[in-house]
């Protein structure tokens, strides 16, 4: 029976700088061993560990030496299986890239940390008996070398919620013991019921920003608050996600519009959201999470009256990223 007073086994599927962070964070509380899995950064860390640059903690430095070190999932047994690589299923199937850990282990937990909308159903349909733990990060890290994490500012929290029942399964109970070791860990951490509604009020800065900073060619958070044109299309943008969710049925108050440019007012001079880094540097973007899924489901509902300049900036988007990947060629 997995419980806090033994020592849980975890293992973490994508160790960048989000993967990195949390999992010396939860080897730091003394309540589990931790197994990471690195691909190109396997060499460094095998041999120096990860550096973990953050004020967040006085004592330091921070080298985070994982128990085990693996360059493949393994067909071995774990508590949780925690996901922190990117949702990018137009590149990669994550169901099948954490199968052998996951039917090794027939009662682990599965730890989403992403971002984006339906992020969970593909691996629900590949694991059904598997508890799915649906979590969003609100933290400031990079990975900018391989084996060097820089943590900006004190933000590391997790929001983290049951993506469904499981018949015959304490599903519950698992989530509780994942909340207690998080807390343990000094991880902010908020347990609730109503994580998808935490997921579209995410996506009313996600997408907003992300939208505008791409096709607007401004890119800084800062250039498009700057323009009184691109900051109303923003707010524009930001109401209609709102009202999106909203008719879905999810809790996301109109009052996130105000809170969301009063955080971007906040952030530091040339902050770019996440998928104008990965269009810049040409990598895949999350693309079909962040901006497709919300779009298919206003269509499914026949609600796309009700995001009108999101619908249309969202054709335009995809027009220009087409663009250029053909001038990349």
């Amino acid at each position: 029976m997995m419980t806090l007073a033994n020592q849980l086994r975890v293992l973490t599927v994508g160790t960048g700088a989000i993967g990195a962070f949390y999992s010396w964070r939860l080897q730091q509380s003394g309540g589990c061993v931790v197994t990471t899995v690195c691909r190109s950064n396997y060499e460094v860390i095998k041999v120096k560990g990860i550096k973990i640059q953050t004020a967040a903690w006085d004592e330091g430095p921070h080298i985070f030496r994982p128990d085990h070190v693996v360059n493949t999932v393994p067909c071995e047994t774990f508590d949780f299986i925690m996901v922190c690589m990117k949702a990018l299923p137009q590149v990669y199937n994550i169901a099948d890239i954490i199968a052998p850990a996951v039917n090794a282990s027939p009662n682990a937990a599965i730890v989403l940390i992403q971002n984006g909308i339906g992020i969970e159903d593909p691996i629900k349909a590949r694991f059904p008996r598997n508890p799915i733990l649906s979590t969003i990060a609100y933290i400031g890290v990079t990975q900018n070398e391989a084996g060097v994490v820089f943590h900006s500012g004190h933000l590391r929290d997790l929001i983290i919620g049951l993506f469904e029942p499981v018949k015959g399964v304490d599903a519950k109970s698992v989530l509780q013991i994942f909340g207690q070791l998080c807390e343990k860990a000094d991880i902010g951490t908020t347990i609730t019921d109503e994580i998808q509604s935490y997921r579209w009020r995410k996506l009313v800065w996600s997408v907003s920003m992300n939208l505008i900073s791409i096709l607007s060619e401004l890119r800084t958070v800062s250039n498009v608050l700057a323009s009184e044109k691109y900051k109303q299309l923003l707010v524009t943008v930001m109401e209609e996600v709102v009202a999106l969710g909203s008719a879905l049925g999810y809790d996301v108050p109109p009052t996130l519009v105000g809170q969301s440019i009063a955080t971007s007012e906040s952030l530091f001079e040339g902050y770019k959201a996440s998928l104008v880094v990965d269009f810049e540097e040409g990598r895949p973007m999350e693309t079909e999470v962040i901006f497709s899924n919300p779009i298919k489901i206003a269509e499914k509902h026949q609600l796309t009256h009700l995001i009108p300049t999101w619908y249309r900036m969202h054709k335009e988007l995809f027009e220009y990223l087409a663009k250029h990947q053909a001038e990349r060629k």
